[in-house]
């Protein structure tokens, strides 16, 4: 008789997760909510690829601030559609601020799309991501018609940034309403978090091995205003400074007008966070600032600065200013002019002027040649890169603590950190040519040599 055979049932294997690439253009706000959309995908069985040729998800966190961002991210969105038919690629979204700006258009101007998320609810991309593959078509375009960023409170995230330092976005929209700013439009009126969340949140990444919180929002200095509970930006730096832990903070993007005597004071005092202070000003004519709706004169900019150098002791301040917008005159840019290469400020960004189509400064049109902004703009990089290394030279021989990164990028043969007057991604770093040191680490660097943007050091033993 022949015997039956008995075959034990294989045990049933999930589906392998979907891949998602998610790629960061733009500012280190848009990071944090890229950051918030990887950890909601994680969180929903998706898993993250950093080659986008594998992904079956591709997702752009797009800019739209100005006109050659746009073009980048539309740029961006065209090149990796590509990986629809020559790669893996399912589903293309675009995600963040252009989604905001050409909301009525864009699914229609790039057929390659597949999905739009908006600037407030990147903790949806899972539900965007579901819709789409239920074939739910009505369901395209995830864009909330009043922004709200609950997300913002006690969201998991996934680092981006190298694991010393992260961004904590404290607030998140502006409603100062400069005329040559589309923010309000594209994000929103001014929506603070609480104090305890974000200290909860500072508090888990220093627990984590993170030694640098890097604080930003686009007014840090009005942060708390729109609670109307007393909540202010002095309060939030307190309460972070009180931590337990080895680790600095730094302030990014702080409003001149509204940034307080508390607020300094806060600084002046703290243990934890360091005497840089991110301050944009824009401009220094009275003139130009009136047309931007600054709200601020230059003997008001100047009271600030002497206000801030005379209570934070050595306090290194990073600027922006704009170059071309309309009406600037040729002793308008002189003024400015000669008020960087006063030596105020350690690093300073320069824009050229865009003419948008969604700025109150739109109606004022674009009389200002690009090739006078340009101009305008190299010669006021240049003044200030005088000033960078007059400053830098000053600190050949100085002993400072420096956030050790790891290898520099140029080579393997250096190391590279930052101080505390230097920011992440924006100022220059300090390579180290001598001495052993642990990557994420704080360590006493003597400083040797200086460049314009960079120094050289060693490890004191």
């Amino acid at each position: 008789m022949k015997r039956s055979a008995v075959t034990a049932s294989e045990p049933a294997t999930s589906p392998a997760p979907r891949r998602v690439y998610v790629e960061t253009l733009g500012c280190a706000k848009n990071r944090v909510d890229s950051e918030i959309m990887l950890g909601a995908l994680a969180g929903r069985g998706y898993a993250y690829t950093p080659d986008p040729a594998a992904a079956q998800v591709i997702v752009v966190n797009t800019c739209a601030f100005l006109t050659a961002a746009t073009q980048e991210s539309i740029d961006r969105l065209l090149t990796l559609s590509d990986h629809k038919g020559a790669g893996t690629c399912e589903k293309l979204i675009c995600a963040g601020c252009m989604s905001e700006r050409y909301r009525e258009s864009l699914l229609g101007e790039i057929p390659e799309l597949d999905g739009l998320l908006g600037s407030s609810n990147f903790h949806e991309l899972p539900d965007l991501l579901d819709d789409l593959y239920a074939g739910r078509e009505s369901a395209r375009v995830r864009l909330l018609a009043r922004p709200h960023y609950a997300h913002y409170e006690q969201q998991e995230r996934v680092q981006s940034t190298p694991r010393p330092y992260v961004y904590v976005k404290i607030a998140e929209g502006c409603s100062n309403m400069c005329s040559f700013c589309n923010i309000p439009y594209l994000r929103g009126y001014f929506s603070s978090r609480t104090v305890a969340g974000v200290v909860e949140e500072v508090r888990g990444h220093v627990a984590r091995g993170v030694r640098e919180i890097n604080l930003i929002s686009q007014d840090s200095s009005s942060y708390g205003v729109d609670l109307k509970d007393g909540t202010n930006l002095e309060a939030l730096l307190r309460g972070i400074d009180a931590l337990a832990g080895d680790f600095w903070v730094r302030l990014f993007y702080a409003y001149p007008n509204t940034f307080s005597e508390g607020a300094m004071a806060a600084i002046a005092g703290a243990e934890h966070i360091v005497p840089y202070i991110d301050m944009p000003f824009q401009h220094i004519s009275d003139a130009v600032l009136k047309g931007m709706n600054r709200r601020i004169t230059e003997a008001r900019i100047r009271r600030k600065l002497d206000a801030l150098q005379a209570t934070i002791p050595g306090l290194t301040l990073r600027t922006t200013f704009i170059t071309g917008f309309p009406g600037e005159t040729e002793a308008d840019f002189q003024r400015l002019l000669d008020f960087v290469g006063e030596g105020w400020f350690e690093h300073v960004g320069v824009f050229a002027y865009s003419p948008e189509d969604n700025i109150p400064a739109a109606k004022l049109g674009d009389p200002v040649p690009n090739k006078v902004k340009q101009q305008r703009r190299a010669a006021l990089l240049e003044a200030q890169q005088a000033v960078a290394r007059r400053r830098n030279q000053g600190r050949v021989g100085q002993r400072v603590p420096v956030l050790v990164e790891g290898y520099a990028e140029e080579s393997d043969l250096l190391l590279q950190g930052r101080a505390a007057f230097q920011g992440p991604e924006v100022d220059g770093c300090v390579y180290i040519n001598e001495g052993e040191a642990v990557a994420g680490g704080f360590h006493l660097v003597e400083l040797t040599e200086a460049h314009t943007y960079d120094l050289v050091g060693t490890i004191v033993p």
